[in-house]
């Protein structure tokens, strides 16, 4: 029998438990920058930011695992959560741009969102995952 841990216990991507409290405070902080509650966004930016959120908890998970874990192992082969990393990256960046259009269509209900849309750019590309 081997002592190997399943992926989920090595580095928490898959697992929902050791998410949940990251892409809850991921969630939290985003709306305070924002200035929002979420109460104040359509269902729709409920759902994308929800979405940001698990994708951003997943990078969170797999950046602290790497930082005691090799990134590429002694064969020269990358650790296989790599991958895992890339798609919850693309995925983070496409909910990203998703949820800012969301707030931006807030503007039409005379919500003044001019802060959040700011939170929302600090928060793109040139951010660390």
């Amino acid at each position: 029998m081997s002592d190997a841990k399943p992926p989920a216990v090595r580095h928490g991507a898959y697992s929902g438990a050791a998410l949940a409290p990251l892409a809850r405070n991921v969630k939290q902080s985003l709306l305070k920058r924002m200035g929002l509650r979420q109460a104040e966004l359509t269902w729709a930016g409920r759902e994308v930011l929800d979405l940001y959120a698990r994708n951003r908890a997943k990078l969170i998970a797999i950046d602290r695992w790497l930082e005691t874990n090799p990134m590429i192992d002694e064969e020269g082969q990358p650790a296989a959560v790599l991958k895992v990393y890339w798609l919850a990256h693309n995925a983070a960046m496409r909910a990203l741009a998703e949820l800012r259009g969301c707030v931006a269509d807030l503007r039409r209900e005379d919500l003044d969102i001019a802060s959040a849309l700011a939170a929302l750019d600090r928060e793109g590309p040139a951010a660390k995952p």
